[in-house]
C-alpha cells in the first residue's frame, strides 16, 4: 500500500510544496496589482525577509519580475522594488509550470525505486542491501 501525504495524493505534495506553490502564485497575481519590495511582499505573505526574497529571486529567474532602484530622498538609501515584466508569456509558461506541478503530485519522499548512494559512499560503505550495511560495527580492543 502507497503512503498518502496530507492532501490525499499517493506519494503527494508536502505541505510546504503547497504552500510554497501557493505563496508563489498570490505573490504574482500582487506584483499584478502593485510594485514590492522584499519587505512588502515578506508583510503580504506573512513570512520572514529571507523567505520573501528566495521566492522573488525564483520569480527573477523565471522572468517573470524586473528589478528597479528606487531613490526613498536625500539621505536614504537606494531600495528595490520589483514589478511583473512585460512578458506575458514568461508569465503563463511560470504559472503553467507551477500548475503542472501541482498536479502532477510531487514524488517526493520515499518511491517504489530505492535511492542511488553516491559513488563514493558505495566504494567505502558498499552498495545499498550489500552485506557492508548489514555488519556488526568492529569491536574495538
Amino acid at each position: 500500500m502507497k503512503k498518502t501525504s496530507d492532501t490525499g495524493l499517493p506519494g503527494g505534495p508536502r505541505p510546504s510544496s503547497v504552500r510554497r506553490i501557493s505563496n508563489l502564485r498570490a505573490l504574482v497575481e500582487e506584483f499584478g496589482k502593485r510594485d514590492l519590495g522584499c519587505a512588502a511582499a515578506a508583510l503580504f505573505l506573512s513570512c520572514s525577509f529571507s523567505s520573501a526574497r528566495n521566492y522573488i529571486v525564483e520569480l527573477l529567474d523565471a522572468g517573470v519580475l524586473a528589478a528597479h532602484p528606487v531613490r526613498q530622498g536625500a539621505g536614504c538609501l537606494d531600495r528595490t522594488l520589483y514589478q511583473l515584466t512585460a512578458d506575458r508569456l514568461a508569465r503563463q509558461r511560470f504559472l503553467a509550470t507551477l500548475a503542472e506541478s501541482d498536479d502532477a503530485g510531487f514524488s517526493f519522499g520515499p518511491g517504489d525505486r530505492p535511492a542511488r548512494r553516491d559513488p563514493l559512499v558505495a566504494a567505502l560503505f558498499g552498495a545499498p542491501g550489500s552485506d557492508a550495511e548489514h555488519r556488526e560495527p568492529a569491536a574495538r580492543a
